[in-house]
This record gives C-alpha cells, structure tokens and sequence, in this order.
C-alpha cells in the first residue's frame, strides 16, 4: 500500500470483484437453467443437472438459490424483470411511429418477440409444471407489468374500448403457441398468426374511426 493510498481501498476493491464474479456466477446459473428447460424440457432440470451443464459446484446452487425450488423462483424473477423492462422497450421502439398500419405491425412484430423470448417461455414452463411455485408471481410482480401493458394499450387507440382486450390478446396469443409447442414434436408456425393479429388491430381501429367519423357528422338531437 503505498503513502497516499487510502486505508482499506484495497479490501474494498477485492469485495467489489468478488460480489461482481459471485453475481456473473448466478446469472450463469439462472441462464443455464433457461438453457436446460428450453433444450430438454423441465422434467431434465434437476439440480445436478444444471450443476453438470453449468460447471459449477453444488455449494454455488445451495449459496445462491438454496435448493431446486429457489432457483426457478430465481427463474421466474428474472423473466418477471427481463419482461416489465422489454416491455416499456417496445413501447419506446414502436410509439414513434405516425403511421397507424405500419405502427401495428411493428407493434405485434415486437410484442411477439418480448412474449415469446426464452426467460418468459421458461418461466411460463416452470409454472405449468409446479403448482408449488405458482405464489411465487406475487401480485406486486403482476402489478409491476401493468404500467407497460397500459402504454401498450394507449399505441393501440386510446380511443377505442377495446384496446385493453386487443393487449391481453398480444401476449395471450403466443404464450398459447407456447403452450401448444409444448405438446407438439413438429415446430408450430408464427407467422400467420402475428400477421393475422397486425390485421386484427388495423381493422379494429379503421371500424373505430369510421365509426367516430358518423358521430361527428351527425347533428346534435338528429336520429
């Protein structure tokens, strides 16, 4: 240590590289895990499974997470984090957008890649397999997800009543594929069904705004 090195810096830097290299070790695992459900489905995520896949100890698992079911409610939170953050993503990638039909369709083109990426799939997996972890979503999870649903809604029509139901329908609908894959050897088609939801809210909105275009037109107190 040398004259003007402040006293103690160094055993803190040494704790900063060690809390750094213990959380890149956990993430590691929690990726790992994804991998493993993904790859080989839940029944093959057993706990030394994932240790072998990973390359890390079974004392790493029992620090971090505990047991078997503490780390795929780590799992869980982690989809739960990675998705309110894409979420409010696609809302800042897609509210830019003038026009209405190409706004929809980069709206469903990028709904569908946040429902469906790996940690949700995972996630969803997990609670699908274990009722016992299901408590895990506690509502101040669920409730996080409500402000980028809401923005969702409001890039779809603030005017219509139903973009609210037309937002459940876009993580709805590829999180049933999911569901379907799950069941199926042969790989399930998207892309109609994106495209066909794109439509869906095009029509939607052309119907509201012709709608709201008559009201306009029509006299006060004329029937």
């Amino acid at each position: 240590m040398t004259a003007d090195q402040p006293r103690g810096s160094t055993p803190r830097r040494s704790r900063h590289r060690g809390q750094e290299r213990a959380d890149r070790t956990r993430e590691l695992v929690i990726e790992e895990t994804i991998r493993c459900i993904r790859e080989e489905g839940f029944s093959a995520a057993s706990t030394r499974h994932i240790i072998e896949r990973a390359g890390v100890s079974t004392g790493v698992v029992q620090y971090h997470f505990g047991d078997r079911d503490g780390l795929l409610t780590a799992v869980i939170d982690h989809a739960v984090t990675t998705l309110i953050t894409s979420i409010n993503d696609l809302a800042d990638e897609v509210e830019g957008i003038k026009d209405t039909e190409e706004r929809m369709r980069a709206l469903t083109d990028a709904a569908w890649r946040v429902f469906l990426n790996p940690a949700s799939l995972t996630a969803m997996e997990i609670l699908i397999a274990t009722r016992s972890l299901r408590s895990t979503l506690g509502m101040e999870q669920l409730a996080s997800l409500q402000p980028g649903l809401e923005r969702i809604a409001s890039l779809i029509g603030t005017p219509s009543p139903h973009a609210a139901a037309i937002t459940d329908l876009l993580w709805a609908a590829p999180l049933g594929l999911m569901v379907g894959q799950m069941v199926s050897d042969a790989p399930l088609p998207t892309d109609p069904q994106r495209h066909a939801m794109a439509q869906l809210m095009i029509d939607h909105l052309r119907v509201n705004a012709t709608d709201a275009a008559k009201r306009r037109r029509k006299a006060p107190g004329q029937r």
